[in-house]
C-alpha cells in the first residue's frame, strides 16, 4: 500500500539505553484458537502515517464513528450493545482526502469533532441520535491554524474544552465547547513542542498528557481556567532515553500509571504517574519488535482481570497486556491476526464487553468479544467479524480514527 495511507514515520528509530527496566510480572503461555478467536498473523514490518486517542465513551456507546483518512469522509455506525455488531448508518465528507484523523464525540452524544491533518481544520457536526447521522453545525469547521497540522482529539467529561495536537507546527490547541450550539472557540494554545501526537485527558479532567513523538517525550499538564494548559515538571522520555516516538496513551481508572504506544520501538511504555508528575518504569517487550502499536485502550473485565490492548499495525495483530498487579504488565499476548490489515485505531465500548480496531488496508473494523470464555479458552479477545467502513465498500478508504457514543 502506499506509504501516506499508513501512519508511518519516515525512520525507524533505535531502542537504546533504557535506564531503568522492570520485569513483567507474569508471562502467560496462550496458543491461539483459530476457530474462536482468529489464527496467529505473519510478522510483516510496515512502514509507517497515525486513532483514536483514548478519551472515554461516555453513556452506552450506541454509535459508532470512523474518519477515513484517504477519502476525506467520516462514517456513522449503529451498534447493538448486546451483541456489539455495528450496522453501517451513513458517510460524510470532513474536509481534505488523506486528512481526517483524530475523532471524539461530546460526552453528551449530540456533538462530533474531526480533525483533519491535511486542511488544518477541525470540523464540527451534530449527531442523530438515533442512526448517527451527522449533520455540520452552523459553522461546520474551525481553523486549527494555518500549518498545524491537527491530529489527534482529547475532551474532557463534562464536554466543555477540548484540546487538539498540531503534528506539524509542534502545538497543542485549547478549544471551549458551547453548551448549546456545540461550537468551538480557540481558547489558547501551547507552542515549542516537536511533533506533538497522542493526547488524553485523566480521569478526574484534571491533568492532559501529550506524547511528543518528534521528541521521543511525554508532558503532563494541569487544566485551568478555560482549559488553558500548565506543564507539570519536567517531561520523561517514553523509552528512558532519547530515541523513541511515544503514540497513544491511555491511563488506569486510578490514574496511576499511563500507558503509551511507541511506534519506533515497537513497545508498550508504562510511566509512573504521581498527582501529573510523571517518572519512567519500563517497557513491555523489553526490546525493539516490528509491531508499531499505536491505538491503545484499557479494560476491566469483570470476573478475568485488567488489560492494555494495543493495535499493532506493522504486524497486523492486536496486543492483550494483562494487568495482574497494577502497573506492570505481563509480557503481551497476540490474537487477531489474519484477520486484521494494518490496523490503527482502537476503542473499548463503556460496558467493556466489546473491542473494535480500523484497519487501514482493507477498508474496515473489527470486532472482538471481550466475554470471559474467550480468555478461559485463549486469553485473548474472540474475533467476532469485519464490517466496510463505506458504501458501497471501499478497500482503500483508509479509515484511521475511531470513537463511540450515547
Amino acid at each position: 500500500m502506499p506509504t501516506d495511507q499508513r501512519i508511518g514515520f519516515s525512520t525507524r528509530f533505535t531502542f537504546k539505553n533504557i535506564i531503568r527496566l522492570i520485569p513483567a510480572v507474569v508471562i502467560i503461555a496462550v496458543t491461539l484458537n483459530t476457530l474462536s478467536c482468529g489464527s496467529n498473523g505473519l510478522l510483516q514490518p510496515a512502514d509507517s502515517s497515525n486513532s483514536p486517542t483514548s478519551t472515554p465513551t461516555a453513556g452506552t456507546g450506541q454509535l459508532a464513528f470512523v474518519t477515513n483518512f484517504n477519502d476525506g469522509k467520516v462514517s456513522s455506525f449503529t451498534r447493538n450493545t448486546a451483541t456489539g455488531v455495528l450496522k453501517r448508518s451513513g458517510q460524510v465528507t470532513a474536509g481534505a482526502k488523506k486528512g481526517p484523523k483524530g475523532v471524539v464525540a461530546a460526552p453528551s452524544g449530540s456533538f462530533l469533532y474531526v480533525a483533519n491533518n491535511s486542511d488544518d481544520n477541525i470540523y464540527e457536526f451534530s449527531i442523530n441520535s438515533t442512526t448517527g447521522a451527522l449533520s455540520p453545525l452552523s459553522t461546520a469547521f474551525i481553523s486549527n491554524g494555518q500549518g498545524s497540522g491537527p491530529d489527534e482529539i482529547a475532551i474532557n467529561s463534562s464536554g466543555t474544552f477540548l484540546w487538539v495536537t498540531g503534528a506539524k507546527d509542534g502545538t497543542v490547541t485549547v478549544y471551549t465547547i458551547n453548551a448549546g450550539t456545540g461550537l468551538l472557540t480557540q481558547n489558547g494554545k501551547i507552542k515549542n513542542l516537536v511533533s506533538p501526537f497522542g493526547i488524553t485527558v485523566d480521569p478526574s479532567n484534571s491533568f492532559v498528557y501529550v506524547a511528543d513523538k518528534g521528541a521521543g517525550l511525554v508532558y503532563s499538564y494541569a487544566v485551568g481556567t478555560g482549559g488553558s494548559l500548565t506543564q507539570m515538571g519536567s517531561p520523561v522520555f517514553d523509552l528512558g532515553a532519547p530515541g523513541g516516538a511515544p503514540g497513544f496513551i491511555t491511563v488506569d481508572p486510578a490514574d496511576t500509571f499511563i500507558y503509551v504506544t511507541d511506534l519506533s520501538a515497537g513497545v508498550l511504555s508504562i510511566i509512573d504517574n504521581t498527582a501529573g508528575s510523571l517518572s519512567f518504569g519500563s517497557t513491555n517487550p523489553l526490546s525493539n519488535t516490528n509491531n508499531i502499536p499505536i491505538g491503545i485502550g484499557y479494560a476491566t473485565i469483570t470476573g478475568v482481570a485488567n488489560f492494555v490492548f494495543t493495535a499493532n499495525q506493522g504486524t497486523s495483530t492486536n496486543w492483550a497486556f494483562q494487568l495482574p498487579v497494577p502497573g506492570f504488565p505481563s509480557s503481551p499476548v497476540a490474537f487477531g491476526g489474519g484477520d486484521l490489515s494494518a490496523p490503527t485505531g482502537l476503542v473499548v465500548d463503556p460496558q467493556m464487553a466489546f473491542l473494535y480496531t480500523t484497519n487501514q488496508n482493507n477498508g474496515t473494523v473489527s470486532q472482538f468479544s471481550l466475554a470471559p470464555g474467550c480468555f478461559t479458552s485463549n486469553a485473548t479477545p474472540c474475533f467476532v467479524g469485519n464490517v466496510a467502513t463505506e458504501s458501497p465498500a471501499n478497500a482503500n478508504s483508509g479509515p484511521f480514527g475511531i470513537t463511540l457514543a450515547q
